[in-house]
Parts: C-alpha cells; sequence; structure tokens
C-alpha cells in the first residue's frame, strides 16, 4: 500500500494532503476524500496493500490471554456501493479455536495514485457458534457514512486521517507514527516497516499495527502475520470445523458439502421460515445465502424457497399472508441487486416471479 522513500517524506506529505484530500477535524485528522468515482477499481495493488483476488495472509498469537487467530482473505467477489465497485475483503477471527468474528470488508484503489479506499464492512459476531450481533457494520453512502482512506500509496510519519467515517458507528482514525521499524515474526524479518497508531473519537483505547513493504499487515496488536501468499487457507487456517470436515469418514459416506458453513444448513432452513416477519430470523438466514462456504444449491433452495416456507399451504396461500408475501417481495428488491453470485441473482430471479405471481392472485381475490 505505502512506498517508504525516506528523503522525500516531507515532499510527498504535502503532496498527499493538497491534492487528495483537505479538510481536518479539530486534532488533525484528515476527514474529507474526494476521489472521482471513475479514478477507482476494484484490483490493484501497492508497496503496503495487496487487493488482489486470492491474496491471504494468517496471524496468530495471544489476545486478553487467549490464543487467537485471524485470516484475512482477498476474496473473488465486488459489491457495488453508491456507484463505486469495491473488493471484498474477509476477515475471519478465532478466539481459543472458536469463531468469534466474521467481517466482509468493502475496498477500492485510486487507479492514478494506488492509495486505497475503505468503503464499509458486514459484521457477524458469534457466542457459542452462532451469530450474535452486527456491531460495528456500515456502508459508504448511507446513514451518512463516507468512504475513508485505508492506507496511503506513500506514507510518511505524521501523517493522520480517517479510515471510516460512520458517524457514531465507525469512525477508526490512523496516524503514521513511523516508517523505519524493523520487526521480526514468524513469517520473517522485515525492515523500513511502517508503525501505526489507530485511536477513535467514539470510545477509549489505542490500537499499534506494523505493515512491511511488498506484504502489508504483519503485526495486529498481539497477533502476528505466520504466512501470506496465494489461496494458503487450507494448509493454514484449520478451524475445529475444519477437523471435522477432514475427519475419516465411514466407508461409503459422503462429504458434507456445507460442513463449513458459518450457519448450519438445518439452522438457516429454521429461519427461512420467519423471513419476512422476524428480523432476527432474517439476519440468520441473510448471513448463510452470503456465506461462500454454503455450498451454491443449498443457497439456491434458501432463496428459491421463499416462495413455500413460512405459509400454511404453499400451494395455496392465504389472503391473509398477503403481508409475508409482500415483505419478502421488497426485501428481495433491496438485497436482489447486491447478489453475491449469479447463482444467488438466479435464485432471486426465480423467487421474485413466483412471489410476485402468488400476490397478484391474492389481490384479485
Amino acid at each position: 500500500m505505502i512506498k517508504a522513500h525516506q528523503l522525500i517524506a516531507g515532499i510527498v506529505l504535502v503532496t498527499v494532503v493538497a491534492t487528495a484530500f483537505a479538510a481536518t477535524d479539530d486534532e488533525g485528522f484528515v476527514n474529507t476524500f474526494d476521489v472521482k468515482k471513475e479514478n477507482f477499481v476494484s484490483t490493484g495493488r501497492n508497496d503496503f496493500f495487496i487487493l488482489e483476488p486470492g491474496y491471504q495472509h494468517l496471524y496468530e498469537g495471544e489476545e486478553d490471554g487467549k490464543r487467537g487467530k485471524l485470516l484475512i482473505s482477498v476474496l473473488d467477489e465486488t459489491k457495488t456501493l453508491d456507484g463505486v465497485e469495491t473488493r471484498v475483503v474477509e476477515e475471519r477471527e478465532w478466539s481459543d479455536g472458536k469463531i468469534i468474528e466474521v467481517s466482509r470488508n468493502f475496498f477500492a484503489i485510486d487507479k492514478e495514485t494506488n492509495d486505497v479506499y475503505y468503503f464499509g464492512e458486514d459484521v457477524d459476531t458469534y457466542k457459542n457458534g452462532k451469530i450474535s450481533g452486527h456491531e460495528g457494520g456500515w456502508h459508504h453512502g448511507e446513514n451518512g457514512a463516507h468512504y475513508g482512506l485505508f492506507m496511503p500509496a506513500r506514507p510518511a510519519a505524521g501523517q493522520k486521517f480517517y479510515q471510516e467515517l460512520a458517524p457514531k458507528v465507525a469512525m477508526d482514525r490512523f496516524e503514521i507514527v513511523s516508517t523505519t521499524e524493523k520487526v521480526k515474526v514468524p513469517a520473517g524479518d522485515f525492515e523500513n516497516v511502517v508503525k501505526s497508531k489507530e485511536t477513535t473519537p467514539i470510545e477509549s483505547g489505542t490500537e499499534y499495527k506494523l505493515y512491511a513493504a511488498g506484504v502489508g499487515l504483519i503485526v495486529d496488536s498481539g497477533l502476528k502475520l505466520v504466512k501470506h501468499g496465494n489461496n494458503i487457507e487450507k494448509i493454514e487456517s484449520k478451524t475445529s470445523a475444519d477437523a471435522k470436515a477432514n475427519a475419516p469418514q465411514a466407508a461409503g459416506a459422503k462429504a458434507d458439502p456445507n460442513a463449513n458453513a458459518l450457519v448450519p444448513l438445518p439452522v438457516a432452513r429454521d429461519a427461512l421460515v420467519d423471513v419476512g416477519a422476524d428480523p432476527e430470523a432474517e439476519t440468520v438466514w441473510f448471513a448463510a445465502i452470503n456465506d461462500p462456504n454454503m455450498s451454491a444449491h443449498a443457497r439456491s433452495d434458501l432463496i428459491e424457497d421463499l416462495n413455500e416456507e413460512g405459509f400454511a399451504d404453499p400451494h395455496h396461500v392465504a389472503p391473509e399472508e398477503l403481508p409475508l408475501v409482500m415483505s419478502r417481495i421488497a426485501l428481495i428488491e433491496e438485497v436482489g441487486p447486491d447478489a453475491m453470485d449469479q447463482t444467488n441473482a438466479d435464485a432471486f430471479a426465480e423467487a421474485y416471479k413466483d412471489l410476485t405471481n402468488i400476490a397478484a392472485k391474492l389481490m384479485r381475490q
């Protein structure tokens, strides 16, 4: 993401501030960014951030007295936010072997400067293996939120800027305190490492992170980089769920294609019944249909069956069930355009066709 050219650091700082953004808050953090939409692309890299599908980082260490693990993966998926195509970067975090958070983060890179910008995230927090909340989620262009600068292409000590600009939700600030650190982690020894200090005005606390040229993030608080590269997950990111999926099976038994899904398929099917009527069930269902570890067939069924599940008699939907039909139609109109892949898009189209036909029939009665 960043190039550590020490001799021109002062020039770089002045140039970046003058050309890419200007306004700052009371503490000197840049909080206004105005890049032309046509300049954004969803794939690229700079020295300290790699935004290329398949690239991954694996971290291990200790946080809050517990063994931690973090896997960051650049997915072969995009999401359009306010007219900008962004790249999805997934983060999966474990504590003592248990999944505690999965986030889908949205990034785009300015093709003229190679600065990387952050457009928001969808967050699923977990408790006892089940989704328990979505704290911290935000999207550029919604509820007053605006993208922030995640990492400049030419970092210099003293640069201060907002990475997140989602009022009352996420307001992370980034300050570069050094570009000359020497750091040793399990993945190797690095020089001219960028050290950042991260704070937020909406809560107390400070975090420090370290970034190495050609690699990216190498230290995230108590977690240190163990390995990085293309498609390393099968080699390094073994969870208890992976172990179960890879355990020896009885002769003739077939592997469960959804064994690694974040939401067990039976749980997702149960939630499907209440989609359109129960927001909590809707959240579980939505997480399941957007989980890359859920098979395409299962995701398709979870969407297409919106025209059946939850109705007393799906072949003869009663007039009093029209509100549920309309609620599901509205839901598809809202989330369908951002379908994660063609499988989901086709399933949404099929469900929408069936539900609108049902609604028209009920309205004629």
